[in-house]
């Protein structure tokens, strides 16, 4: 189930407030809800629940325009995809999977982003956004089926797999009708290495996740359309990484280890300079 509501303000012709809620019961994804190792039904199969507030700010005129926003987020029973792996209580040398309900996180942050005119040929847009997302629990969990319980602490802790800051700033040039080129760089940081939070047991309680370097990434577009009657006529291409720069586009905590750094972590290289072209045609 869904509920959705929102609601806006104008303070002028030029600009407006508006407030946004909404709340979802949502069924969980299928990796919570069947044991892929066995082809049997999880015990405790909850939906999650997702509590939502946005406020904002709206501006805009003939060559400047911004919006300003902040969020809050409180997502309850956020589960971890295929279960947790703990040791069989039958069987010391082997694992079974449960899937944890009742973990929590809080996701809250600010955006903002600018359009601006500085001529008729030239424009630009800037856009920033900063989050604070953190697991919300810290819980015992007893699994009366298999009599078996563990302890877990992850309040507090950044959650994993998104950069929680990131900034993008672009300039777009059209010297004449249908024809135009843009620059764009792009800024990635406070990105954690995705991992579970149920791991955070013991000493390793509220630890953090290993954090991935902070990197950054200049590209190019360029753009033509040519009408021929009502036949429109386009072709596209775009650079990827100019500056061809070595970045770390996603990792996972823990592969190699339990070292929560660099040397146990897994991690997926981005592309480096690479080049697309295009060509359609719309009827």
């Amino acid at each position: 189930g869904t509920i959705k509501a929102g609601a806006n303000y104008a303070l002028n012709e030029n600009s407006n407030i508006f407030l946004n809620l909404g709340y979802l019961s949502r069924t969980p994804q299928f990796s919570n809800v069947i044991d892929n190792n066995t082809n049997t039904y999880f015990y405790e199969i909850k939906n999650e629940i997702i509590q939502a507030i946005e406020l904002g700010y709206s501006y805009t005129n003939k060559f400047f325009g911004v919006n300003v926003n902040g969020y809050f987020t409180n997502w309850k029973n956020k589960p971890f995809p295929f279960g947790v792996s703990v040791p069989d209580p039958n069987d010391p040398t082997a694992s079974i999977f449960l899937n944890i309900n009742g973990m929590d996180a809080i996701h809250y942050g600010g955006e903002v982003d600018v359009a601006f005119k500085i001529s008729k040929k030239l424009s630009g847009e800037l856009m920033a956004s900063l989050g604070d997302w953190t697991w919300n629990s810290s819980e015992t969990f007893y699994v009366p089926e298999l009599n078996y319980s563990f302890t877990f602490d992850a309040k507090g802790v950044h959650v994993g797999d998104a950069a929680q800051t990131m900034i993008n700033a672009s300039l777009r040039y059209e010297p004449f009708n249908r024809f135009y080129v843009k620059a764009q760089y792009q800024w990635f940081d406070r990105y954690y290495a995705n991992f579970s939070p149920f791991s955070l047991q013991g000493t390793n309680a509220r630890r953090e996740s290993w954090q991935i370097p902070s990197y950054g990434l200049l590209n190019a577009f360029v753009g033509y359309s040519y009408k021929i009657k009502k036949v429109n006529l386009f072709f596209n291409g775009s650079v990827t990484n100019i500056l061809n720069s070595k970045y770390i586009a996603d990792a996972t905590s823990n592969f190699y280890g339990n070292g929560f750094d660099a040397q146990t972590a897994s991690v997926m290289f981005g592309g480096g300079f690479r080049f697309n072209l295009a060509v359609g045609v719309q009827f």
